[in-house]
């Protein structure tokens, strides 16, 4: 079991109806990208606290799930906010280089800490979805939606392999730690490399696991998904 699996059937409104947090999930959503910027970080901290508050998760573990998409989200405000300007008047932090200056864009940066708040306003949202909704539940809310089962089976794919994805992150940087893979900046980067490399080898490595799975069950491209039935109390 996945550790996202543990908090999602373990957490306080696990009963819930998933058409209710699927609903909550969706107005989060609404909420994220709506242009007002104080509503974002209203939301983006209730939602924090409501999801530690449900799944008791710790704060440090709930911060972690972070490690891996703060990365690629900071290397795309980096190239909104980043650019060459004939003018160094346009720039914030000008440089001179090659006849041009480089710098931080005046115009762009408030555009980019828009993004970032608007993508950390969207996982945090849908983190609170994911914690707080049994994989069981998630396909009964897309079948009950009358969803194409392509669309389905792209969904179960993508939900696990992001989670195995982030659980495999946490293991390999917890024994590069333990090994002091960290100490400096030349180690570090050493690491980094070595992590980069062995999540590509680790991801490849599950896909023949589950294709080996899948021929050993006769699969026939067609994953067959209905609605769980109903428990009898």
């Amino acid at each position: 079991m996945l550790v996202i699996d543990k908090y999602a059937y373990t957490n306080r409104i696990v009963n819930w109806s998933p058409k209710i947090k699927g609903l909550v999930w969706l107005m989060c959503m609404v909420i994220a990208f709506q242009p007002i910027v104080w509503l974002k970080a209203i939301l983006i901290v209730a939602v924090a606290a409501d999801t530690i508050f449900v799944t008791k998760v710790s704060l440090h573990r709930y911060l972690k799930w972070f490690y891996v998409i703060l990365p690629f989200l900071l290397l795309s405000i980096i190239g909104i906010v980043f650019t060459m300007s004939a003018s160094k008047t346009q720039l914030y932090f000008p440089i001179h280089l090659f006849g041009n200056y480089f710098g931080v864009s005046k115009a762009m940066l408030p555009k980019g800490l828009l993004l970032g708040v608007q993508v950390l306003a969207a996982v945090v949202s849908t983190y609170w979805f994911a914690l707080t909704t049994p994989f069981r539940q998630i396909l009964d809310l897309l079948v009950s939606l009358h969803l194409s089962n392509l669309i389905i089976e792209e969904t179960m794919l993508m939900y696990r392999f992001i989670f195995i994805f982030i659980d495999s992150f946490e293991e390999i940087h917890r024994a590069q730690k333990l090994r002091f893979g960290y100490r400096n900046i030349r180690t570090s980067l050493h690491s980094l490399s070595i992590l980069v490399k062995m999540l590509f080898e680790q991801i490849m490595v599950n896909y023949e696991a589950m294709t080996h799975a899948l021929d050993a069950k006769l699969y026939d491209g067609e994953f067959k998904v209905g609605k769980s039935r109903p428990q009898n109390d």
